[in-house]
């Protein structure tokens, strides 16, 4: 198994993807990969280490980049050049040995639920706090 760093990106125009491809250069990062979405369905797994596609196309507004193998420190650095860059500001997230083994599609419903879940709380807590 072809275990190298990379990033894998979902839903990047080719402008966006350009634009990342010239920044992870200029840093000697990992190259990105984007998921097409006849690869949606797949898991997680066979996208990092086939050229498989799934025979249904996957359809999801929300742009997310997944990190894999990429060291803690790395990471944060490529947040921050993301950032640096002017890229759009995706869902971010790590391969973790339960997730490689997801259809990426039911990875990103669950990053989007976790994200919304975040947003309510802080939202909570910002009102908590205007109230005490």
């Amino acid at each position: 198994m072809d275990e190298r760093p990379r990033l894998l990106v979902w839903n990047f125009t080719t402008e966006e993807k350009d634009k990342l491809d010239r920044m992870l250069k200029q840093v000697q990062a990992p190259p990105a990969f984007s998921i097409t979405p006849r690869q949606g369905h797949l898991l997680v797994r066979d996208i990092l280490h086939g050229d498989r596609e799934g025979d249904e196309a996957f359809a999801c507004d929300e742009k997310i980049v997944l990190f894999y193998n990429i060291p803690q420190k790395g990471i944060f650095f490529l947040i921050q050049k993301f950032k640096d860059a002017n890229l759009p500001k995706p869902i971010f997230a790590v391969v973790t040995e339960h997730s490689i083994n997801w259809p990426f599609s039911t990875l990103a419903a669950h990053l989007i639920e976790e994200r919304r879940q975040a947003r309510a709380r802080t939202a909570k807590e910002a009102g908590d706090d205007a109230s005490a």
